[in-house]
């Protein structure tokens, strides 16, 4: 059963129970499908057709999740796009894709969506929920890949259908579970691996993006909270509230933090505060649901692990993970090597590109690029990146990208960027500059020339002024050279 049929029989079944919220902006079960529904007869209406593809690129509003749901009922494939994207950014992606329309709250969408768009919506009849084929692209979300160009991860309708059903089982989640949603519309992975599943369970989406932590969880108290999402910036204030208010508690049966990393002694005072609640996972876009996490067990004295505060937990039920070396040996346990994926909810392959998918996807498994190593336990450690991606905020940044960007900046000679670490984002972006003769370069040009060309948080935060980039006998950079230079600086 594709996952707008699954969905919209739930609803059928809860017609008169909220669904969403989002300040005092509230849907009933009957209401957020009714005006899905609509939205897929408004498309239908302007000559999409089951199949095509339909960008969507949202700010944090209930209407995002009704266009999302309405593309799922319709057989619409819905392309995500990221709304923290600038507009070079934006039109890449939807030259990638090929759209039908583009649909959104921000930006230069065909199809506005703004105050007027309820009215709009009631002028068109309800498009009953369509029962297309399993394979047929359902979600299509895009990341860079290391040449910094868009890539289209395509989840079918009977993947998204699995992942739907197996995050409940990931996180712990309960039959009416009342989610307080941290999370944005620019991770197309909190759709999928967060709203879904809770409108699968017949649950509560609350919308808390950018509140301080104190308000966060006063609302979380307010509305008997049962699980969140805790950002890696915010876990320290996070737990300073919980023990303020510890009544969250009293409710609260899950805490979850994923996408980037967090210091092991804040992740050691986070878990003091709230105890088994809280799951660690690793995933990625293309592995859908999480490859590893956490389970309450591990957060006890009896912990096998080598040191379950610096693992992300051990492989999931549905999943299987390989250490493989260069040559793809399997190794030993302790031993460092690429990571390597099997998982029922793998992603169908990239839009429109299959050497890329071949490159990736080989005999069933992943190849992540992510470097790391299995203790004797069984827990997984990510300890390094074979791709040259920069992990910040949870945001993923591929210096070929900024680089591009930047070569362009009056002054610069020659440019290289990557990741340092930083307390509040897990990494953060840096850039070694050669000015050429006579330039000034400060950290100030350098991220407003970026801010201006793509996403903010794409943007160098810190330049580091060199004479040459260091360069292999390829004449490639040298960034561990530069990661070194930076830190000894």
């Amino acid at each position: 059963m594709t996952p707008g049929l699954m969905l919209s029989r739930i609803a059928a079944r809860i017609p008169h129970r909220t669904a969403v919220r989002h300040g005092s902006v509230t849907r009933t079960y009957a209401d957020l499908f009714d005006h899905a529904a609509r939205f897929a007869g408004l498309l239908a209406a302007r000559g999409v057709r089951p199949g095509d593809r339909v960008a969507l690129m949202f700010d944090n509003r209930v209407e995002a999740l009704e266009c999302y749901l309405g593309c799922l009922l319709g057989g619409f494939t819905a392309v995500h796009v990221n709304d923290r994207l600038r507009p070079p950014e934006v039109a890449a992606v939807l030259d990638d894709a090929r759209v039908s329309l583009f649909v959104g709250s921000t930006g230069d969408p065909d199809l506005l969506v703004d105050n007027g768009f309820a009215d709009l919506l009631a002028r068109h009849a309800p498009l009953p929920a369509v029962d297309v084929g399993g394979d047929r692209p359902a979600i299509i979300g895009y990341t860079s890949g290391t040449t910094g160009t868009p890539k289209g991860v395509v989840m079918t309708h009977a993947n998204l259908a699995r992942i739907i059903r197996h995050m409940p089982v990931h996180y712990g989640l309960r039959v009416g579970s009342r989610c307080a949603f941290t999370g944005t519309f620019s991770f197309v992975a909190g759709i999928w691996g967060v709203m879904l599943p809770h409108l699968f369970l017949g649950g509560e989406l609350s919308f808390l993006a950018g509140l301080p932590a104190d308000e966060w969880i006063d609302r979380m108290v307010a509305e008997r909270s049962q699980f969140t999402y805790v950002p890696s910036p915010l876990a320290p204030a996070f737990t300073a509230e919980v023990r303020r208010r510890p009544e969250v508690l009293r409710t609260l049966t899950g805490v979850l933090h994923s996408a980037s990393a967090m210091r092991p002694e804040v992740m050691a005072d986070l878990v003091d505060a709230v105890g088994d609640r809280f799951v660690e996972t690793w995933g990625m876009t293309e592995t859908g649901a999480p490859v590893t996490a956490t389970v309450p067990g591990d957060w006890g004295p009896d912990c096998a692990a080598d040191d379950v505060y610096a693992s992300t937990g051990r492989p999931v039920h549905i999943a299987t993970v390989r250490v493989v070396s260069p040559a793809g040996e399997d190794l030993p346990a302790g031993e460092t090597g690429e990571l390597l994926v099997n998982s029922e909810t793998l992603f169908a392959g990239y839009h429109d590109r299959p050497q890329e998918t071949a490159d990736v996807l080989r005999d069933g498994w992943l190849h992540t690029g992510d470097v790391g190593r299995v203790d004797a336990a069984g827990y997984v450690y990510i300890t390094d990146r074979l791709k040259d991606m920069v992990v910040t905020g949870g945001m993923n940044v591929y210096p070929a990208e900024v680089e591009r960007a930047l070569a362009a900046m009056p002054g610069v000679a020659d440019v290289a960027v990557f990741g340092a670490p930083s307390e509040r984002w897990g990494e953060t972006v840096v850039a070694a500059i050669v000015a050429a003769p006579g330039a000034e370069i400060t950290v100030e040009a350098v991220a407003n020339w970026a801010r201006e060309r793509i996403a903010s948080y794409k943007k160098p935060t810190d330049v580091m002024l060199v004479d040459q980039l260091p360069r292999n006998a390829a004449l490639k950079v040298r960034k561990p050279v530069l990661r070194e230079a930076y830190r000894n600086r």
